[in-house]
């Protein structure tokens, strides 16, 4: 189904006008009153924790414009609605609590009124780091029959983050205590959001892992913009003794802009994409990766939600979670570093300010183990108080 997405700050209109979606939806459902909910797929709202919002982009037209009223039953936060949009797109959307939200249990529809929103009210927002919200809606029998097809609603929210960010200031940080000395991965991402000033010089890292010991190139995982072959605003990974150059025309780098990179090794090819979408690929090597530990480079400046993980996250999942945090329990997930200034208990999931490490919020293998110092001129930038805000609003 096409993805509609929604803004709270300029809603969109979900057809043309109410005539031609009576009148086309009348000729479907055939005669006598039908209600069906104006939509071609999940309305989509990015919201922030704390806020209240009232949502007005569910929409419910009648196919016949009466001179009578009409009532049109809800029934509102249908577990198995939900559960069947999961399966069917590959997606983890958890049911928005009843106590963060009120609405209408009927529509009531007067005399010559043929179109209406849903009343919808956000209130205590709260996320789970497990996943975003999701509303199904579903339209029952009263006056009006519901159209076949035309009867259901799914209302997604999405979390905006807002939030603090690594400001790395030079110096980098690195860590080759985290995996003992025979450790290897078969399959591989990392990912890592950047924002830069400028892209004026040659071999400035973004991040990698520290190999085993004995290890040579086939092994290394080295990420950076620029080389001596190619322009500094350029993509590069060095892998498996040789590397991946990211055409310019595929991407090119511009300042001040963020960009999530992404790097997957589904243990035959090697994958680079940037904000979810495929830039480069090619067949370096095959085999095990072995490593002992990750580092990331003082080059990236503004840096945040940094991840490893030893399985090849699909396109699917790299693009639903491009501007968004993913859950620390995840499996597969070795090492997770939001950069946000902020500590998560491995045992409790207690988030708290602590801006004095770089802490991996991972769970899957030894999480306490695995965070890394703060650089020595590094710092957690709160943008003058504002905050950093993903997506951007």
């Amino acid at each position: 189904m096409k993805k509609i997405v929604m803004t709270l700050f300029g809603a969109l209109l979900l057809a043309g006008c109410q005539n031609e979606l009576y009148t086309e939806s009348q000729k479907d459902n055939g005669s006598g009153q039908g209600a069906y909910i104006a939509a071609e797929g999940p309305i989509q709202i990015f919201v922030e924790e704390g806020r209240e919002y009232f949502i007005k982009d569910v929409k419910v037209g009648l196919t016949v414009k009466e001179d009578k009223a009409f009532d049109v039953p809800l029934i509102v936060g249908d577990q198995t609605q939900l559960d069947e949009y999961n399966k069917k797109n590959n997606t983890s959307y958890l049911m928005l609590p009843p106590e963060m939200y009120e609405m209408p249990t009927v529509m009531n529809f007067k005399p010559n009124l043929a179109m209406q929103s849903i009343p919808v009210s956000l209130k205590n927002l709260k996320f789970s780091l497990k996943g975003d919200y999701a509303l199904p809606i579903r339209l029952s029998n009263g006056s009006a029959s519901p159209i076949p097809g035309e009867e259901e609603a799914l209302l997604i929210l999405e979390k905006r983050t807002r939030t603090k960010v690594l400001l790395m200031n030079g110096s980098g940080s690195e860590s080759d205590k985290m995996f003992p000395q025979d450790f290897k991965v078969k399959q591989w991402t990392m990912e890592a959001m950047v924002k830069r000033s400028a892209y004026n010089a040659n071999n400035r890292s973004i991040g990698g892992t520290k190999l085993v010991a004995n290890a040579g190139p086939h092994d290394e995982i080295y990420t950076r913009f620029g080389d001596v072959t190619i322009d500094p605003n350029q993509l590069q990974i060095k892998t498996g003794s040789a590397q991946i150059d990211v055409p310019k025309n595929k991407f090119a780098a511009k300042p001040n802009e963020w960009y999530m990179l992404t790097f997957v090794y589904d243990g035959k090819i090697t994958y680079v994409y940037v904000n979810g979408d495929l830039v480069a690929s090619s067949e370096i090597r095959d085999g095990e990766y072995g490593l002992i530990g990750f580092w990331i480079g003082g080059a990236n400046e503004y840096i945040r939600e940094v991840r490893f993980w030893d399985i090849a996250r699909t396109q699917q999942q790299i693009k639903a979670f491009t501007w968004k945090m993913v859950n620390p329990d995840e499996k597969g997930l070795l090492l997770y570093y939001p950069c946000n200034g902020l500590k998560r208990n491995h045992e409790t999931g207690e988030i708290t300010e602590d801006d004095t490490m770089i802490w991996n919020w991972a769970t899957y293998y030894n999480g306490d183990k695995d965070n890394l110092n703060l650089p020595m001129k590094g710092r957690f930038d709160d943008n003058g108080g504002k905050m950093f805000v993903f997506p951007a609003e």
